[in-house]
């Protein structure tokens, strides 16, 4: 037998009343309140997490190298459009925002690395992190651009780490 009701707080909680073995007369009480994720699933291994930071490190960097390319194109594009519309040249000075996004884009990217780098040698300092099989792991997956992981891995200091 099931027993839904809402508390005065407007929580609803669900108990389920079970009759205990053969007593009829004794009922016990069991939640079913979902257990909290930190304290039934294990810490992730730590290789694991070092892929999974530098996974979604990848795919911030796509994702601001692409709206970098709409960004140019759209002000170089809109530029010109409205310079052919008004028939005023100086519309075209639209363009020179093109150095200011490249710089913006720089400055985030740099952030980006620098805060990757910090947590995969946040990893190998305090959880043991193999750098090494890292790259070797990362550098195996086909799907992941070489040259980009190269050039992430450059920043990282392989030095092993003082005892």
């Amino acid at each position: 037998m099931s027993l839904n009701w809402r508390s005065p707080g407007g929580l609803r909680d669900d108990i389920a009343l079970n009759f205990a073995g053969r007593a009829p007369n004794v009922i016990k009480v069991v939640s079913t309140e979902k257990p909290k994720a930190s304290d039934t699933l294990p810490e992730k291994p730590v290789l694991v997490e070092a892929i999974n930071l530098t996974y979604r490190t990848m795919e911030r960097r796509t994702r601001l190298y692409r709206n970098l390319v709409v960004c140019v194109s759209l002000t170089l594009f809109g530029s010109l459009v409205l310079a052919l519309i008004f028939r005023k040249w100086v519309v075209l000075t639209g363009w020179l925002a093109t150095p200011l996004f490249v710089g913006c884009f720089y400055h985030l990217d740099t952030r980006t690395i620098r805060a990757w780098r910090d947590g995969v040698l946040a990893l190998r300092d305090k959880r043991g992190l193999d750098v090494m099989q890292l790259e070797q792991t990362l550098a195996a997956m086909r799907y992941i651009p070489a040259a980009t992981l190269r050039s992430m891995f450059i920043t990282l200091n392989i030095e092993e780490p003082e005892t």
